[in-house]
């Protein structure tokens, strides 16, 4: 298959140059054939031959060749106007004129040739240069189909399409299909036939990338699932560990004191009975709230599939917290400093479940004021929205009076699920004189 094609308004001129102009260019010179010889006359066309080997092949070369022998022989050579060749010397100048004609058209073909090649495969070593760099910047296998179909088709200047399905399409005809991915197709490029052979790096070169490319994608993806995994595996972990001192300890009292009460071995005064029975209740009160975390925290680790996004007041996120902890809710407002109000946006829901149990461990671990602080602010080249809360420490050597029934970390790990699920990030220190707890996640 030819490398290029003449369009037809192209080789329409081509045709004209061809035979018109050795024609009129050799007429023009009538007036001059005392002065020059044949040969001049030769030499001159030869000039215009090569223009028209090197502008249109060789074809239309060897054409303007016989043409202008056989002008010249009519205009220049004795008898004028005439075809017939009295002096043989005549006759091996036009057989000359004609080689070296024929010689530098088929030469300047080849060389033309040769630099079409050139040029289409510089062309195609752009391409795959174009489409490694655009195939890295894209994330996803169906945007990186997309990206190779929108470049290939400017490249090979016709419609290339690829489908991103393992599913191969209906078969066209003079339409050839390329499998993308190995063992198992996961994507076709369906071309024209005749852009198969001219163009047989690049393709080759696309159906490698985007194979390597899918591969990659699933690589990554099972490495993504595979870190989940253990993620996964870890936080269980964690909060079985959580679960067996929260839940364990309550659970323990109840028993006890509930045993003593029901031994009728034991002899309790009335004021032992009602301390046991006080002891139940507290602690059975605990273990509900407990409980209640292990709620928060699995609608928290199950909302990733309905996260509902929405813009809220931080005065109102701060009243559906406190509503989440109503027995609290009084003597955490009376120690709470509220920021001015400020536009949020997230999940308003599991925001309220993160700050409701920092307040609540502020309360229980802390004494003095918690203040609370709201703000956004440019970071990694993007607006983060932050909730931080400082909370004073009892001095060395004391504790708060709530302190007594603090859990063993399931507030904090109900946290750092809600900001994973937000695309942010969770802190918590510990200072000197105070706690200062930070829950951030990008706008």
């Amino acid at each position: 298959m030819r490398l290029y094609r003449m369009r037809p308004d192209k080789k329409l001129w081509g045709w004209f140059h061809a035979i018109v102009w050795p024609v009129l260019f050799t007429v023009l010179l009538i007036p001059l054939r005392q002065h020059i010889s044949p040969t001049d006359v030769a030499m001159l066309q030869l000039v215009w031959i090569s223009w028209m080997a090197q502008r249109y092949g060789k074809t239309l070369a060897i054409t303007s060749t016989l043409v202008s022998v056989l002008a010249l022989n009519w205009c220049f050579v004795p008898p004028y106007y005439t075809l017939h060749v009295h002096d043989t010397r005549n006759l091996i100048s036009f057989v000359v004129m004609a080689s070296l004609g024929i010689f530098i058209s088929y030469l300047s073909d080849r060389i033309n040739r040769q630099l079409q090649k050139t040029r289409n495969l510089m062309s195609q070593l752009r391409g795959m240069y174009m489409l490694a760099k655009g195939l890295t910047g894209r994330s996803d296998w169906p945007g990186q189909c997309a990206f190779a179909q929108k470049l290939l088709s400017r490249r090979l200047r016709a419609p290339v399409r690829l489908y991103a399905s393992a599913v191969p399409p209906a078969a066209e005809a003079g339409f050839c299909q390329l499998p993308l991915g190995k063992p198992q197709p996961a994507g076709w490029l369906v071309l024209p036939q005749v852009l198969l052979l001219p163009n047989h790096n690049l393709l080759h070169a696309a159906q490698s990338l985007l194979s390597q490319s899918h591969a990659a994608l699933e690589l990554q993806y099972e490495a993504n699932k595979n870190l989940l995994r253990v993620e996964s595996e870890q936080q269980r972990a964690m909060l079985l560990r959580s679960l067996s001192h929260d839940l364990r300890t309550p659970l323990a009292t109840i028993m006890g004191a509930s045993s003593m009460l029901a031994d009728t071995s034991l002899t309790l005064s009335d004021v032992q009975r009602q301390q046991q029975a006080l002891n139940i209740y507290r602690h059975s009160k605990l273990l509900q709230q407990h409980f209640e975390k292990v709620l928060e925290l699995s609608k928290a680790q199950l909302a990733d599939v309905q996260l509902q996004y929405s813009h809220f007041s931080s005065d109102d996120l701060i009243a559906g917290a406190l509503a989440r902890r109503s027995e609290f809710a009084a003597e955490i407002a009376a120690r709470l400093q509220c920021p001015p109000a400020l536009e949020l946006c997230g999940d308003a829901d599991l925001l309220e479940i993160a700050l409701a149990n920092l307040l609540e461990n502020a309360l229980r671990y802390g004494a003095g004021i918690i203040e609370l602080c709201c703000d956004t602010t440019l970071l990694e080249q993007a607006q983060w929205q932050r909730l931080e809360l400082h909370n004073q420490l009892p001095p060395p050597g004391t504790a708060s009076v709530n302190a007594a029934d603090a859990g063993h970390g399931l507030g904090i790990r109900i946290c750092e699920t809600v900001a994973a699920l937000h695309q942010g990030r969770f802190s918590f220190s510990l200072e000197p004189t105070k706690a200062v707890a930070v829950l951030e996640w990008p706008l």
